[in-house]
């Protein structure tokens, strides 16, 4: 990679800039959107699209267009869409992705930030935040930190959690596998809650149905669950 950070480059990999990007943002009305991180890569390429650059920041405009963009390792991204699936592959910086309809997957993140009135979202693995707030579809999430993710309708199962959690459903199942002893709150008001910690912690338990107390009145978290009608299952 050049000295001060990858270049911004055109759809034939002529350099449009000779300023370090530092951004990539993705627009496109009712195309698909597909960005992969790649390694050793020292250019933003956009298939068929031209990238207009301001300052450390390379812009692509698919129209309604279906785009193709390949980025370096950890660049940090912006894509909005009105329709069509979002696809980040391989390693990236943060991402935010803002979509009325269409699903959204992304691999490999330092942090997301996805907002969705209609589809499916999966996350393998965030390094840090995951914010996710969706209108209908299922939520997964494989690995990340502290995670804040409300949907409409829709099941949210989120594993391998390093933070504090906050899940609320109006209408949708809840699973959370916590990897460390952090604060615990989902709400749903159809569905079922359930909240596995690591063996050995110590849980204060907030549940309609127990007050929130752990042995020996010590608590390595709290956990806080309500559910209109489902089970709450606390472990």
């Amino acid at each position: 990679m050049a000295a001060g950070g990858p270049r911004g480059y055109g759809p034939d990999m002529a350099q449009t800039s000779d300023v370090a990007v530092s951004e990539v943002r993705v627009t496109s009305t009712s195309g698909g959107v597909i960005v992969r991180g790649e390694p050793d890569l020292d250019a933003v390429i956009s298939t068929g699209r031209s990238a207009a650059v301001d300052g450390s920041t390379v812009t692509i405009d698919a129209r309604s267009a279906k785009a193709e963009v390949r980025v370096p390792e950890g660049m940090n991204l912006v894509i909005g869409t009105s329709s069509g699936r979002v696809e980040v592959r391989g390693s990236v910086g943060t991402v935010a992705v803002v979509t009325t309809s269409g699903k959204v997957s992304v691999d490999e993140a330092m942090a997301v930030d996805i907002r969705t009135r209609s589809g499916k979202v999966d996350v393998d693995a965030v390094a840090g935040e995951c914010r996710i707030i969706g209108g209908s579809g299922r939520v997964t999430v494989g690995r990340c930190g502290p995670a804040h993710v409300t949907t409409n309708s829709g099941r949210i199962t989120l594993r391998d959690v390093n933070g504090a959690v906050r899940a609320h459903c109006a209408s949708g199942r809840i699973d959370i596998t916590m990897a460390t002893a952090s604060d615990v709150d989902a709400e749903t008001v159809s569905g079922r809650i359930s909240i596995a910690m690591p063996a050995g912690t110590k849980v204060c338990v907030d549940t309609p149905a127990s007050a929130a107390v752990a042995a020996n009145g010590e608590c390595d978290c709290v956990v806080t669950a309500r559910s209109g009608s489902g089970r709450v299952v606390v472990g």
